[in-house]
């Protein structure tokens, strides 16, 4: 038997084996030492992360709404999705997280026709405190007003929102009466203005 055989039969599998194993075990225990050294650090820093990972999850569902689901599935399942965080919320009172505000915001600013999916609740989440809470015969009238326009959100009983006035700037500057309904770019705009106004956030 040569030298050269006798030191490859030596370096066998088992060998090779048990080696590895201790570079696995000694890699484990030096990133075990590593956190705990900087365990206060790594929770620091989680915490602060949190409020980022929230508002960055809500705005991903809020912004991946199709319209086909918004269609094809109820109007409480439609609200679901805007606001995610309700589902395992079980205290006595509610308000989402700041991100699912926001995304919401932006999706009933560019699809109008999803604000009759919503209840006086959510209506209130996106939009605030109305500038001014009427009762009209049977509706209960929440307007917003601002220097562009006014938009009356009328509720029948404890049911989603029944009907949207759109009123834009010339009417409210007591200009000529139109006869015609506004636009749903017009529309978009008027929530838009609204939105921006940033009226006192309300807890209905």
């Amino acid at each position: 038997m040569t030298e050269r055989t006798y030191h490859m039969r030596n370096i066998s599998s088992p060998d090779l084996y048990t080696s590895a194993i201790g570079m696995l075990d000694r890699a484990y225990m030096l990133f075990y030492s590593h956190v705990r050294r900087n365990s206060r650090r790594i929770a620091r820093l989680a915490v602060a992360l949190l409020p980022l990972m929230a508002l960055l999850v809500g705005s991903c569902k809020t912004s991946q709404l199709p319209w086909s689901y918004g269609s094809n599935a109820g109007p409480e399942q439609f609200r679901i999705a805007l606001f995610p965080d309700r589902v395992n919320y079980h205290g006595a009172h509610y308000y989402p997280a700041a991100g699912y505000i926001s995304s919401a915001r932006n999706f009933v600013e560019n699809a109008p026709p999803a604000l009759m999916m919503l209840t006086r609740e959510e209506i209130g989440y996106i939009f605030g405190k109305p500038t001014l809470h009427r009762q009209d015969a049977d509706a209960e009238v929440w307007q917003y007003k601002t220097s562009a326009c006014v938009v009356d959100f009328y509720f029948y009983g404890k049911n989603q929102l029944s009907y949207l006035d759109v009123r834009p700037g010339q009417q409210v500057a007591g200009g000529p009466v139109r006869t015609t309904p506004a636009s749903e770019h017009e529309i978009s705009k008027c929530l838009h203005d609204v939105d921006s106004k940033k009226f006192e956030d309300i807890h209905v």
